[in-house]
């Protein structure tokens, strides 16, 4: 949804979409990424990405038509390194995949990581999108504290469900840029800048409140 509409926005602009994606799974994403586009994966581990290239099992990474990139390796270390080396990567979109199981990784939910990701975007259009579809803990109260922390604008999109006993999907976006991301809400979806915050303060890498976050 958000790629799709930075698709429609960069066709005014110079026509290509620059994407990074923390996790890789069986390589998804890479599905929507055209040929005028670069998409670059960061994956922790090399047996995930040994499986995503493994085309008897899985084809997007093969099929995918733009210029497609795995780094291998702890994303938030990946990037800090990218920025030391003076090479920020300027996405258009920034997809953090990496919190839908039972053991989330807090050091990449920490106001020092969003850091990191706003230093890798495109200023001032650029998109962190977060994907919170996890039944255990809910991570949109965190997300809306970075928001108010960096002065970004927050939507929560809602997809459809729960059916057939799957989980509705949910992301939250992030952007200084609230006029975009209000654009993008397709019929059927919903949307909401604003969500009920519990009290303590943002989680950092010397605090967090993972107990505090857990579904009721």
């Amino acid at each position: 949804m958000a790629l799709l509409g930075l698709e429609r926005r960069a066709q005014a602009e110079n026509g290509r979409v620059r994407i990074g994606v923390v996790g890789l799974g069986i390589g998804t994403l890479a599905a929507y990424a055209r040929e005028q586009d670069y998409i670059r994966f960061y994956e922790l581990n090399p047996e995930v990405i040994r499986i995503a290239r493994d085309a008897r099992y899985f084809t997007y990474l093969w099929d995918c038509p733009a210029r497609l990139e795995v780094i291998q390796g702890d994303a938030r270390l990946s990037m800090e390194n990218e920025l030391r080396r003076n090479e920020a990567q300027g996405f258009d979109l920034l997809a953090i995949d990496a919190f839908t199981g039972d053991a989330a990784p807090l050091h990449l939910l920490t106001l020092e990581a969003f850091q990191i990701y706003l230093n890798e975007i495109k200023k001032p259009e650029g998109v962190i999108a977060v994907n919170v579809s996890n039944r255990y803990i809910d991570l949109k109260p965190v997300l809306y504290q970075f928001a108010q922390h960096f002065g970004l604008k927050y939507l929560w999109i809602l997809g459809r469900g729960p059916t057939l006993g799957f989980f509705a999907n949910q992301w939250v976006l992030l952007s200084p840029d609230e006029k975009f991301l209000q654009s993008i809400i397709p019929p059927g979806l919903s949307g909401t800048r604003e969500v009920e915050t519990s009290a303590g303060r943002p989680w950092t890498d010397d605090y967090s409140n993972l107990f505090g976050a857990l579904r009721k």
